[in-house]
Formats: structure tokens, C-alpha cells, sequence
């Protein structure tokens, strides 16, 4: 779940998408995502983001066949040019998810890095204040619930729901 997030529409249609906000944790972190509307996305750490930026040149490179290479690695991503019905490609690999791209819609992309720094900075800072909230948040519905006349704790039902809903959150609270 991300907050205060910005999308920012790569394709006339909206297929391709940038977006930055804040993912929820705890520890909550802000994320910069390239996704499409089929559900894929592709998380990117602001430094992943800022080699990518820097390597743009390498990578229209890539698309006239001028570049050493036939990829580039950017961090954890891997940059590849394809060809898929007569049409050339940018394809972005990261372990789990691949993202293809025209170089209208790449430049596009870049053409967002400024929103991306600004936008990323203004995120950070509320970073710490989120995770507080969060928690306080999450330890008054779990004792609300409780507390409310139609909790039972002798029904199992009830004891699994109340475990269940807020087990994430104290996992991840006791792996710090």
C-alpha cells in the first residue's frame, strides 16, 4: 500500500505508468515504481533510479545499435533492446518482473526525473512520522476490536481473524 503517491502517465492510454509514494510498513520506505495497468511493477530504490538516468545515453545507444554491448546492468535491473513485431523495444529485467517499453515511452519516463527528486525528497522526510502512525493506529484497532462487545475470545473465529489481521504487523516489528 503505498501513501501520498504521484503517478505519472507514460502512455497516452495510461498502459505504462511511473509512480512515487510512500509503501507502508513498518519500516516504510518511499518507492519509486514503473508498472503497467495488467498489474506489473517494477520497485526502484531512488539509486537504481538515478543509474538508470545516468545510463539513458547508453541505452538510446542500444536502440540505433551504437552501443558495445546488448545490455546494460543498472543495479539489481538488467536493460536489454528487442524486437517484437517489427517494433524495437527497451526491456527492463529485475528477478520477478519484466517491463517492456517503446523509446517514446522510456524517454517520457525520464523526462519525469526532476518530479522524481523533488517529489522524493518531500517523501522522505515523513517517512518516520508515517511509521509512528501506523503503529499507533494498528494498536488501537487491535485493542478496539478486543475491547468491543462482538469479539468473543473463546470462539476460534474470532481469536484466528484478530491473529491473522494484525500478525503481519507484529512479525515485521519484531524482526527489527
Amino acid at each position: 500500500m503505498r501513501l501520498l503517491s504521484r503517478r505519472y502517465d507514460l502512455t497516452n492510454t495510461g498502459y505504462k505508468f511511473l509512480e512515487i509514494g510512500i509503501n507502508v510498513g513498518p519500516p516504510s520506505y518511499v518507492e519509486i515504481v514503473l508498472g503497467d495497468h495488467r498489474g506489473h511493477e517494477l520497485s526502484l530504490s531512488l539509486e537504481t533510479w538515478k543509474s538508470l538516468y545516468d545510463q539513458r545515453w547508453n541505452i538510446y545507444k542500444m536502440l540505433r545499435n551504437e552501443y558495445k554491448d546488448n545490455f546494460i546492468s543498472v543495479g539489481p535491473l538488467i536493460v536489454r533492446v528487442c524486437t517484437l513485431n517489427d517494433a524495437t523495444l527497451v526491456r527492463l529485467d529485475s528477478s520477478s518482473v519484466r517491463i517492456t517499453m517503446t523509446e517514446t515511452t522510456l524517454r517520457r519516463m525520464f523526462d519525469f526525473d526532476g518530479c522524481i527528486d523533488v517529489t522524493f525528497e518531500r517523501l522522505a522526510r515523513l517517512v518516520d512520522t508515517i511509521d509512528v502512525k501506523y503503529t499507533r493506529f494498528s494498536n488501537t484497532s487491535e485493542n478496539a476490536i478486543r475491547d468491543s462487545d462482538f469479539f468473543n475470545g473463546r470462539q476460534l473465529i474470532d481469536c484466528e481473524l484478530l491473529a491473522l489481521l494484525f500478525n503481519e504487523k507484529k512479525h515485521v516489528i519484531t524482526r527489527e
